[in-house]
């Protein structure tokens, strides 16, 4: 071997350094970051996990938000209904109310113009019969002497004021 030039110590020498090399190598960085990978190939593992996890979650929740908004539309479409309903008959009461209030009301105006037309009647009637007197006296006091013509009005006026 040494005509090759290879000398035999020193390749022993080289193996067994190459031998303390690798096992150094081995101890003090293969290992720690072969458990290091293996470390982050866990941690990634259980992040996917946990994620699909939180996707589940997420989904179930999502079912769940759009149960609870079905449920609230629901609700809420059953609370206008039972409104409209409520409204309608506070309507119809509303609307009868209203309608005996107008017929009062009518039969209120009808009476008053009932009294009024009355007293119209009656004022007209005293106003028709001052008038008659008027007139008749002036037509009396032309044609009659005054002392007759006083009885007379005196006579019809006992008469008309009974009427």
């Amino acid at each position: 071997m040494e005509a090759l030039g290879i000398q035999p110590m020193l390749l022993v020498a080289q193996i067994v350094n190459f031998f303390i090399i690798g096992v150094v190598l081995n101890v003090l960085l293969f290992k720690p970051i072969l458990s290091m990978l293996e470390k982050r190939k866990k941690e990634i593992a259980e992040g996917l996990v946990y994620t699909e996890k939180m996707r589940e979650e997420k989904d179930a929740l999502e079912q769940k938000k759009e149960k609870i908004l079905m449920e609230a539309r629901k609700e809420g479409d059953r609370i206008i209904e039972e409104a409209k309903k409520g409204a309608k008959a506070e309507e119809k009461v509303l609307l009868e109310q209203a309608r005996k209030a107008s017929d009062d009301i009518i039969v209120k105006g009808k009476a008053m113009v009932e009294q009024e037309r009355e007293a119209m009647e009656k004022t007209m009637k005293k106003d028709s019969v001052t008038l008659g007197i008027h007139v008749a006296e002036r037509i009396l006091m032309e044609s009659v002497s005054s002392d007759i013509a006083h009885k007379i009005m005196a006579k019809h006026i006992k008469n008309i004021q009974h009427v």
